[in-house]
């Protein structure tokens, strides 16, 4: 009975130690799961293994249309965009993802990219280069000046990237007409800092525009004065209860020189519209360039905007409503996107003389002229409004003061031609990972970008996959860093 007795309280050291061993050990979990103590944890999800597992959780793609996912193959990407959430305990400052894939994509399909949600305002995606095979085919024929950035030239003009960027920086490149810089000039995934310089047939003047625009635009200005004066008149429709707050960012060579806000007490109901007026008034250079972003929600139109010049366009997007009338615009891109937003929007259309007809509601149709029918700058004629028009250039609904800021794009609908001398891109190709699969790592800033209910959100991109059923791109696995201060940083605030 004695031995009994003295087992027992022998054993309760050990019995002891054995769950102060387990605290200890979901103490360090919990720290490294939720807490992440060294500020960097790796979420993974490796879809060629029967039983997934990783630290944290990568949501599964969505929309489902746009993914075939069957029991023991890897998911194959069908449509585009394709998106995934990423939980995390904590935010953190930066993300390096790392895709591997295998393709079977046409020559019409030559980009891959993926992309963090940084806006959740405007639901803007900052979309980084996975590949990029017309750049790739050219390496071969093409000189690399630079790797980063990757500077490619057509023809033996430059024997360092030191000469290249000193002439760059004044405007002039060899073998460019002179002041025609952005006609020899593409990039991809990079703004090379271009000395401006537009000539107009008719002087600088007051501009107001009265065409209803929904939601968020981007537009470039170009004023003849040294004070500029913009004051924009917003509808908040209050569909949502969600607030609308409107700001007017204005920025230099992607610097923030001034901003005017009007924040949203949402205290009219819902449904009721309301009349709101936002002013931005600030000293610029005559004859720069500044970039001027309308950033507001889908239930918010721009009613009227007011101009101290005339002199802006708008970049990549418009999206007219409410107007009643014919619209004629006008753009230098040979291709459009456009989306009818109902059956009341349908219609029969002119670009540049060339007939099309917007036929399916709700889906983004896609339309080219013809290589005759393309001009320096080419008219939309619309008869009908509430359709987002969208390319990889620039709208006017004045013929006259058109210009396009916008260095040509190496994207989908690039076209070589004996004008383009250069190529300029922040991009490294993927690698053979095994076989046929490739890899490729793209880091993300985070700081600032949108996250809700303890999720970022990302996008797989690849342009133009759904015109051909044959294309698909299988994900064999996705890596994702999070990176950001430490426990010690974040207690001592360092």
């Amino acid at each position: 009975m004695k031995e009994k007795v003295l087992k027992k309280i022998k054993n309760i050291p050990a019995i002891r130690l054995f769950w102060l061993s387990l605290i200890v050990i979901f103490i360090i979990v919990f720290l490294t799961l939720k807490v992440v103590p060294g500020g960097k944890i790796v979420y993974r999800y490796n879809y060629a293994r029967k039983f997934h597992f990783g630290q944290g959780f990568i949501y599964n793609f969505t929309p489902q249309d746009r993914v075939i996912i069957q029991s023991g193959r890897l998911p194959k990407i069908i449509g585009d965009p394709l998106y995934f959430s990423v939980f995390t305990p904590r935010s953190f400052s930066q993300a390096k993802l790392k895709l591997y894939y295998r393709r079977n994509l046409d020559e019409n399909t030559p980009i891959i990219e993926a992309g963090v949600l940084a806006d959740g305002v405007v639901w803007r995606y900052d979309l980084k280069p996975i590949e990029n095979r017309l750049i790739d085919n050219l390496r071969s024929s093409w000189q690399v000046l630079s790797q980063e950035p990757l500077v490619m030239q057509q023809n033996n003009y430059y024997q360092n990237s030191e000469s290249f960027f000193s002439d760059l920086k004044t405007g002039k490149l060899e073998g460019c007409q002179t002041g025609k810089v952005l006609d020899c000039l593409a990039v991809y995934n990079y703004s090379p800092d271009l000395k401006a310089d537009f000539s107009f047939s008719k002087s600088d003047k007051p501009l107001e525009l009265n065409i209803p625009l929904r939601g968020a635009h981007t537009l470039f200005i170009y004023p003849e004065n040294n004070a500029l004066s913009f004051i924009v008149t917003v509808t908040d429709l209050n569909l949502d209860k969600n607030e609308d707050p409107v700001k007017l960012i204005l920025s230099q060579q992607g610097k923030i020189i001034a901003q005017s806000d009007l924040i949203d007490e949402n205290s009219v109901p819902s449904g009721q519209e309301e009349v709101k007026t936002l002013s931005l008034e600030h000293g610029v250079k005559a004859g720069k360039l500044y970039k001027l972003e309308i950033k507001i929600s889908d239930d918010v139109v721009i009613k009227e905007i007011k101009s101290s010049t005339n002199r802006l366009v708008f970049a990549n997007k418009l999206w007219p409503v409410s107007w009643g009338k014919d619209l004629n615009i006008y753009t230098d891109s040979n291709y459009l996107q456009l989306k009818a937003l109902g059956p009341a929007s349908l219609q029969d259309f002119i670009f540049n003389k060339q007939s099309f007809s917007l036929s399916q509601p709700y889906e983004k149709q896609e339309f080219l002229l013809q290589q005759e029918n393309n001009e320096a700058v080419n008219e939309i004629n619309l008869v009908r409004d509430d359709v987002i028009i969208e390319s990889g250039g620039i709208f006017s609904f004045t013929k006259d003061t058109f210009f396009n800021p916008l260095v040509k794009k190496v994207d989908s609908y690039y076209q070589l031609k004996p004008s383009n001398k250069y190529i300029m891109a922040d991009y490294k190709a993927p690698q053979i990972y095994h076989g046929d699969m490739l890899v490729n790592e793209v880091e993300f800033n985070l700081q600032g970008v949108y996250r809700e209910d303890s999720k970022y959100n990302f996008a797989i991109s690849v342009p133009g996959i759904e015109k051909n059923e044959a294309n698909y791109v299988e994900i064999e696995k996705i890596e994702i860093e999070f990176s950001g201060r430490t426990l010690w940083q974040k207690l001592f605030n360092l």
